[in-house]
């Protein structure tokens, strides 16, 4: 695994990962090596009203009982402890809780005190967490995690990182919940369970982020500002609606109390714009791309409209879920069980083309050896043997008829030309020389000005390539080359376009060249020619292991997309 230090993306990444992870573990050693009253507030019901919160016991040893209600703490309303906990830093607390805490508890419709002396947090609290939602959180994150290792440079792997990390953080946070006494010590487990909370609008976004980009990337995540939109709106949003229900008055526990509706609220409009993304990619997808995605769509539809019917949407209209959390992450479970088998189907699909690849490139080869053969055998041999000859006959005619020799001599110059044309023919289909001299990025520019200024009234064509490219493979350089060329000609004579840009972008261990124009689309060009250009652009990809999609764009013009795959790990991108 090579750590891209200056890579943004890669330093975001580890950034994100790293501090939701952090957080998880945080929240572990918090309540491993805190005090406990050993009693936790219902984090799946958030029981809280105006004058008390819900809590149950954990552990053999616990006081508490299910369904009983903190009151008040050493004489002391929950409601001033939570007001001083939400409160500035510098507001002084209302009281300093000891070893033993007197806690006003409300049970079966009368009140009763319980002294309670603090000991350590029953760590099987923790380890008896539903199995399903471990197994979820942990799947998802090692397979994040090994995928991740293997492709760096991939976006998509990055966010499903930054995901299943952000997902974890949550699981363990809400898992552990909160204590009635967390709201009266100085300690840093409110901070870090509000962290983590939030950390789930992150864990939605990315999903939404994953699915705009991949399979194939949507015209949305095209635009700059959809990065930043898409993870600052959900979180902004949160603050906004967590204000107003705040701001709606009542005591500081009707306050937090709303705080369930505010989550269910964004976690709701998170799931539909997932749901929603799901369908548009898969509806973008096509070929054999989509069959690899399939299940993959299918289990990620299941899963968000479960969360969103079982639990996000219910505890917006009654505060509280219909079914438990970990009944929910038993419904999406399949969803990075899909992922694992998808990555394994590829894998194999993707040797079986790379082998079919070969056999083509093969076969290629020998037809091309087989042409070099032919036309060196039958063209160009029998032109120098004839250069010779005349040679000879001019040699013996130069002292009696020089006439005759001068004569001979021009022509075997005339042959020879043209043989040498020949030859610069043949080296021209073999590889096309500007590549040596120009490279890729300026070979596709002077076929550009090229064929811009060949046709009157013909389109602008635009090069544009972001970051310098590095020294490809010889035969990823000639494919992509070829397929922009075949492109840009389609555009030229059939599209009646009056711009064109072609791009030419490095990343995720791909060579990608787009070539978009504002012509007048598929179903306008001329059929025939574009389905032999087509043909052409995809078997000039399929010969690297690499796929061309066409498809129309917004505005009614043409996409070509090539993916071009490549290695550039040490010899491989040797010329």
């Amino acid at each position: 695994m090579r750590f891209h230090l200056r890579d943004p993306g890669w330093a975001a990444t580890v950034a994100l990962g790293g501090v939701a992870l952090g957080l998880a573990v945080t929240m572990f050693l918090l309540r491993v090596l805190g005090p406990s009253e050993l009693a936790v507030i219902p984090t799946e019901a958030w029981p809280w009203d105006s004058e008390s919160v819900g809590v149950h016991g954990i552990g053999a040893d616990s006081q508490f009982r299910a369904g009983d209600r903190v009151a008040a703490m050493d004489g002391i309303p929950m409601a001033a402890w939570v007001e001083w906990a939400i409160g500035p830093p510098w507001q002084r607390p209302p009281a300093t809780l000891g070893d033993v805490v007197a806690f006003e508890v409300l049970r079966d419709g009368s009140s009763t005190t319980l002294d309670v002396r603090l000991t350590s947090f029953p760590i099987g609290r923790i380890g008896g967490a539903p199995l399903s939602l471990v197994t979820f959180g942990a799947l998802v994150l090692v397979l994040a995690l090994i995928l991740m290792i293997r492709q760096p440079r991939s976006i998509a792997l990055r966010l499903l990182f930054v995901g299943a990390a952000a997902n974890v953080a949550d699981i363990t946070a809400w898992e552990a919940g909160l204590q009635p006494i967390d709201f009266g010590l100085a300690t840093p487990a409110l901070a870090v369970f509000g962290a983590a909370s939030l950390y789930n609008i992150v864990f939605w976004s990315t999903i939404v982020h994953i699915l705009a980009i991949y399979p194939v990337r949507s015209s949305l995540a095209r635009r700059p500002m959809f990065v930043p939109v898409l993870y600052l709106a959900p979180l902004l949003g949160f603050f906004v609606l967590a204000a107003a229900a705040w701001l709606a008055g009542g005591t500081a526990l009707d306050r937090v109390d709303r705080l369930a509706s505010v989550m269910g609220t964004v976690g709701s409009v998170m799931l539909v714009l997932i749901i929603a993304s799901t369908i548009a990619g898969y509806r973008r997808t096509t070929g054999a791309r989509r069959r690899q995605v399939r299940w993959i769509a299918a289990t990620l539809l299941f899963a968000g409209c479960a969360t969103l019917l079982l639990l996000t949407l219910p505890i917006v209209l009654t505060g509280r879920p219909l079914v438990p959390r970990s009944t929910v992450s038993l419904l999406v479970l399949p969803v990075p069980i899909a992922i694992a088998v998808a990555v394994v189907r590829d894998r194999l699909f993707q040797v079986g083309l790379l082998s079919r690849s070969r056999e083509r490139t093969v076969a290629a080869r020998e037809e091309e050896r087989r042409r070099l053969r032919r036309e060196l055998h039958d063209g160009l041999a029998p032109t120098l043997a004839g250069v010779g000859i005349k040679l000879d006959l001019a040699r013996q005619s130069i002292s009696d008829d020089p006439a005759a020799a001068e004569a001979l001599v021009d022509e075997a110059r005339t042959e020879v030309r043209g043989a040498i044309a020949q030859i610069r023919t043949m080296a021209r289909e073999l590889r096309p020389p500007t590549l040596d001299a120009l490279g890729l990025e300026g070979a596709i520019r002077e076929q550009a000005e090229h064929l811009g200024a060949r046709e009157a009234g013909g389109p602008v064509i635009i090069v544009h390539v972001p970051e310098p490219l590095p020294v490809l493979p010889a035969a990823v350089e000639v494919a992509a080359y070829r397929i922009s060329v075949e492109a840009l000609m389609n555009v030229v004579r059939h599209a009646a376009a009056r711009r064109c840009e072609v791009s030419l972008t490095l990343g995720d261990d791909e060579l990608r060249v787009d070539v978009v124009d504002d012509g007048r689309g598929i179903d306008g060009a001329d059929g025939g020619a574009q389905g032999v250009g087509t043909r052409s652009m995809q078997e000039r990809a399929a010969e690297v292991g690499g796929e061309v999609t066409v498809e129309s764009t917004e505005s009614g013009g043409t996409r070509v997309v090539a993916h071009l795959p490549i290695d550039l790990s040490a010899g491989a991108a040797s010329p």
